[in-house]
């Protein structure tokens, strides 16, 4: 392989691997199970802490801990990519809100938390052919965490024509995809 053909070997791997963590994070937020599944090798190990355990049992895990929760977003800076050959060390860095059901009186908590995802992805062949980047191990690494309590006369009201994120399937991002 020449020096050219490697690089844009790496730069395709970065990519690819670029895009699992992106859609790790919007699987999470918008509570779709088979997202979160094909994010990983089948035999992956996730360690959020609270669980561990293989891809299947993840999946159902989040849709389980975050119902209780109005919304979540995990906004994920870019990867730091470290590339081996068929494998890489991946650390992405996380601020994830956690925003809390109205209690009796209206008020909600924003639990916001620091984390980072320290990732080794892997390169595998795929049975349908092809060789797919996923995450073989993941480990949760919690830096620091903050809760804001937040009020009914604090809160912006949005318009009944605005645009609400959804957190299933029938969030306008899956509309756009499905537009093309």
């Amino acid at each position: 392989m020449s020096d050219r053909e490697s690089r844009l070997d790496a730069l395709l791997a970065r990519e690819e691997i670029r895009e699992v963590v992106l859609s790790l994070a919007r699987g999470t937020d918008r509570l779709d199970a088979p997202l979160i599944r094909s994010c990983y090798h089948a035999d992956a190990i996730d360690d959020h802490n609270s669980f561990r355990g293989g891809p299947e049992a993840f999946a159902s895990w989040v849709l389980e801990a975050l119902a209780y929760f109005e919304a979540t977003m995990h906004f994920v800076g870019p990867p730091r990519i470290e590339l081996a050959g068929d494998r890489a060390a991946v650390e992405t860095y996380c601020v994830a809100h956690h925003i809390t059901r109205p209690d009796a009186a209206g008020e909600q908590r924003d639990i916001v938390l620091g984390l980072r995802y320290l990732d080794r992805f892997e390169r595998r062949p795929q049975a349908a052919g092809g060789m797919l980047w996923r995450i073989a191990k993941r480990v949760c690494a919690f830096d620091w965490t903050r809760t804001v309590q937040s009020l009914p006369e604090e809160r912006f009201r949005f318009e009944e024509d605005f645009t609400l994120g959804r957190r299933d399937a029938g969030d306008a991002s899956y509309e756009l995809s499905a537009s093309l």
